[in-house]
């Protein structure tokens, strides 16, 4: 019996794991460093209270982290990296939930496959399920998000 298959095969997943867990300790780096610039608080795991999400396609996340909670020019923001459902049939994304009345349709130019959804005193922006699924899909870069929460902080401080 040849050992070398088993051996590699080992070898490669045990590679992936590694892979996975050093690309989420950097995006949640990424997120923590992007909070305390933007004045923002970094939550990790716990989304607050006063967070509705009924209604929306996130009403059954099922994991949540990478939370930034803070209010900046007058405007709640909360956003966070989460996955719905479970197996196969499982996405990944980020969201951006916004407690103003404001319109978003500014906030999103550059990206107009965004989608908003509203859930009581919350606008919820996301990216739709993705067609093709890879473990970093539908997860926003921090570059993006940083984008989104400043064009959304200047368009509430301009009504």
């Amino acid at each position: 019996m040849n050992a070398i298959p088993l051996i590699v095969m080992a070898g490669v997943m045990l590679g992936s794991f590694i892979a996975l867990y050093l690309g989420e300790r950097q995006r949640a780096s990424a997120v923590r460093a992007f909070a305390n610039r933007s004045g923002l608080h970094y939550l990790g795991n716990a989304l607050p209270r006063s967070l509705t999400l009924g209604g929306t396609s996130f009403q059954l996340a099922s994991k949540v982290w990478n939370v930034i909670d803070g209010e900046a020019r007058g405007v709640r923001i909360i956003a966070f990296d989460c996955r719905v459902g479970v197996g196969k049939d499982s996405w990944r994304c980020t969201v951006i939930a916004i407690e103003s009345g404001a319109d978003l349709s500014y906030a999103v130019p550059f990206n107009p496959d965004m989608t908003v959804e509203s859930a009581g005193k919350w606008k919820i922006l996301y990216h739709p399920k993705a067609s093709v699924s890879f473990r970093i899909a539908g997860l926003m870069p921090i570059a993006e998000l940083e984008a989104h929460l400043n064009s959304v902080r200047a368009k509430a401080v301009d009504e």
